[in-house]
């Protein structure tokens, strides 16, 4: 009798891409859905403006419709959020990782701190040079496109992506 041996992955790796264009982000985002099992967890960081939205009418009006078109991206269930970092301007975040970016550290989200996105980023196993490119790329107005899963199902991502036109 032949034995086959199963070894687990323990835990869960990173992959990050940015995209310069809305339009881009969203293609991929159909065909990682089509592609993807249920253990993948997607999120998106995004710059809105430079400056910091206060919480008047305008704003709060604006926040509905990217939150409502982002749950209509990414599912009803997505988690969704805005924050100011004083370094790179009004971001939002949508997805699995809303948590850590908003995380309440003495009365503040963890993003909103000066260096809080790169901490956060840093922290999820990214290197620095890397981390220090995505957080020019969001000084760009780039999104970074963040996928969560088992590295076989990364590398099968990865792929997708890269060969996605």
């Amino acid at each position: 009798m032949m034995r086959v041996e199963i070894t687990k992955q323990k835990q869960k790796l990173f992959f990050i891409k940015s995209y310069q264009y809305l339009w881009q982000l969203e293609e991929v985002i159909q065909e990682i859905c089509k592609n993807a099992t249920p253990q993948l967890q997607l999120s998106v960081l995004g710059k809105l403006t430079q400056d910091c939205i206060s919480n008047n009418k305008e704003s709060i009006k604006d926040e509905k419709k990217l939150k409502n078109y982002w749950k209509g991206s990414l599912g009803a269930t997505s988690d969704f959020g805005l924050f100011c970092n004083p370094e790179i301007g009004t971001l939002f975040i949508v997805g699995d990782l809303t948590h850590q970016f908003l995380h309440d550290m003495d009365g503040k989200p963890l993003g909103e701190m000066s260096s809080g996105s790169y901490g956060i980023l840093r922290g999820l196993g990214i290197s620095e040079n890397n981390a220090s490119m995505y957080i020019k790329d969001l000084n760009k107005d780039c999104f970074l496109l963040i996928l969560r899963s088992y590295d076989f199902e990364l590398d099968i991502m990865q792929e997708l992506i890269e060969n996605f036109k």
